[in-house]
């Protein structure tokens, strides 16, 4: 089945169209500049974000200044987030991301995401909930429909949006990224797309990789269950910087059994009326309670509080992994509390699913308990891994730039990252396109070359099945990305992958499958990239362990190394980066 080419030329070009790309192009707009998001979903509906959101966290300024919570110590906090505290992270984006979090958050006020509530007792009439931080730093807001919002917005101000589209390449001139291909899922189209600059805002997860708790495909947690490591894989290929893959794989943890969506339970979105108990009703982790910000120690008993959470937490994991069940419960919860969870559930990312499922079946959140399970299995954990970029969203290849979730180095990355760094890569990339007269020019040879490709798909009648191909590579994933790593492992399975690369011959009966296949071959150069990572690091430093008998203590944060990884006509190279502490 043979494929046209499609010629677009633009200023700016946004692969991705979910919170960060969308935010992005309407600043690119703003500029008043051409933009183009290809989406390879649909931009109402697409990415993390495309089931709601109904948490938030900021530097909220009306609030914390007036209990005493400084925006330095929020910076804090942040630069000790996940893998940043161990010297993986770069303190200038997540100071940033603090300096700039509450305008930004806030001024999605104007496009109707409704931030205040007349019932509140909080300074600006906010609703603010702990979450991440020592005291209640997120928003809990109405973001159910934030993406048919956006997509709204985006229509309305000219983006030209191309939903459908898988882009697989990033086209290079002279050493510049000017455009990229895309493949159309819905018909047969290849698009060669000219920019001047190029932003890779592509949600940052890499979930596909691994199987899900549940074993049912595509059953992910809160993300996108099309998350397969395309903006990394992008962005290596076209010669920029990825940085910490060696901590993309994680092993044990808690789910629910049959959902895998728990949204920070017993906090998060079921503050304040989830705990969780034993078998016998004994308390294991109390629940959250919330503090007048009237109260003159407002500030000290959250901190204590938190600090109480973070124990329970631990604990709860301790008695999960020693075989032990618990289950989140309600019963302590008062109506009115039962009925604001249940408001925070109708607006976060697929909780409005178990909300129907409890109603049609005429089933109270007093009236049960909710069983957790310990899993061993190998699972994504992608904080402070991504792409190597500044604080401008520019990457080590000129014109091209990273948004939101894609961003390497930032902590605890996540909505408000894509908020914050979406839109600082729709200004910067419009700025750098103003002083750009045009984009370079296309390799004609690159562009034959993926057209070959996607209808090669439909030639091979008796190829390789894509689901086939995805889960032999989770099968790798799980057998040899297991803690401790090793390079036996990691050789092992990059001996697995690249033979898969060489050999398979993958068949696609219509155009939708084509997504599908070009989705595993992004799922399977991910998978290498992480075994080369882990094969490179050769010490123990945090989650990564690679020598169980080793008493060496953690390298202290400024001397810890940060690996880029980019590949160089064809070469997978390494090369050192220091995290700016």
């Amino acid at each position: 089945m043979k494929y046209r080419v499609e010629q677009l030329e633009t200023d700016v070009l946004i692969v991705g169209g979910g919170l960060s790309g969308a935010l992005a192009a309407l600043k690119v707009k703003e500029e008043g500049l051409d933009c183009v998001v290809l989406e390879k979903s649909n931009t109402k509906r697409s990415g993390n974000a495309g089931s709601g959101i109904d948490h938030i966290f900021s530097y909220i300024p009306e609030l914390h200044e007036k209990v005493g919570y400084s925006m330095e110590e929020m910076k804090e906090e942040q630069a000790q987030f996940d893998l940043a505290g161990l010297g993986l992270g770069f303190r200038s984006l997540n100071d940033f991301f603090v300096e700039n979090s509450y305008d930004r958050i806030i001024g999605l006020e104007k496009y109707g995401l409704k931030f205040r509530f007349e019932d509140s007792n909080v300074p600006g009439g906010y609703r603010v909930v702990p979450q991440f931080h020592s005291v209640p730093t997120s928003f809990n807001f109405e973001g159910r429909d934030i993406k048919p919002i956006l997509t709204k917005e985006m229509e309305k101000s000219g983006v030209r949006i191309h939903n459908r589209v898988f882009v697989y390449e990033l086209l290079k001139d002279e050493g510049k990224v000017v455009g990229a291909i895309g493949v159309c899922t819905r018909e047969n189209i290849i698009y060669v797309v000219r920019a001047k600059t190029t932003i890779l805002a592509t949600a940052g997860g890499v979930d596909r990789l691994c199987k899900s708790a549940t074993g049912v495909d595509f059953e992910r947690f809160h993300s996108s269950s099309m998350n397969n490591g395309a903006g990394k894989v992008l962005a290596m290929n076209a010669g920029a910087d990825i940085i910490n893959m060696e901590y993309t794989l994680a092993q044990g943890g808690m789910e629910w059994l049959n959902w895998t969506m728990s949204a920070g339970c017993p906090g998060g979105t079921y503050w304040p009326c989830a705990r969780i108990i034993d078998e016998d009703g004994n308390v294991i982790m109390e629940r959250d309670i919330a503090f007048s910000p009237e109260d003159p120690n407002y500030k000290e008993k959250h901190q204590k509080q938190f600090a109480r959470h973070l124990e329970g937490r631990k604990r709860v994991f301790e008695h999960l992994a020693a075989g032990e069940l618990l289950y989140m419960d309600m019963a302590e919860a008062t109506d009115d509390e039962i009925e604001y969870v249940k408001w925070s559930l109708s607006h976060e990312g697929k909780c409005n699913t178990l909300l129907a499922n409890m109603d049609a079946q005429g089933i109270s959140f007093k009236d049960i308990k909710i069983p957790y399970f310990y899993t061993n299995m190998v699972q994504t954990f992608v904080s402070c891994s991504g792409v190597y970029s500044n604080a401008k969203c520019e990457t080590t290849v000129e014109n091209l730039y990273a948004a939101g979730n894609e961003i390497a180095g930032v902590s605890n990355n996540s909505a408000p990252e894509a908020v914050v760094y979406g839109i600082e890569a729709g200004l910067q990339a419009a700025k750098k396109a103003k002083e750009t007269e045009c984009g370079g020019k296309v390799d004609t040879s690159q562009v034959a070359h993926v057209q070959q490709l996607v209808e090669g798909f439909y030639e091979n009648e008796f190829g390789d099945k894509w689901l086939d191909i995805e889960h032999a590579i989770q099968n790798i994933i799980n057998t040899f990305g297991t803690i401790p790593h090793s390079d036996i492992k990691c050789r092992t399975a990059l001996n697995q992958l690249e033979k898969m690369e060489k050999e398979i011959h993958l068949h696609a009966e219509n155009p939708h499958e084509i997504n599908r296949c070009l989705d595993v071959m992004f799922i399977l150069q991910t998978a290498k990239a992480i075994f080369l990572a882990c094969e490179n690091r050769k010490e123990n430093l945090g989650p990564f362990i690679k020598n169980l008998n080793s008493n060496e203590p953690d390298k202290a944060p400024e001397d810890v190394e940060i690996y880029g990884l980019y590949k160089d006509g064809g070469t997978y190279k390494f090369h050192t980066i220091k995290a700016d502490l």
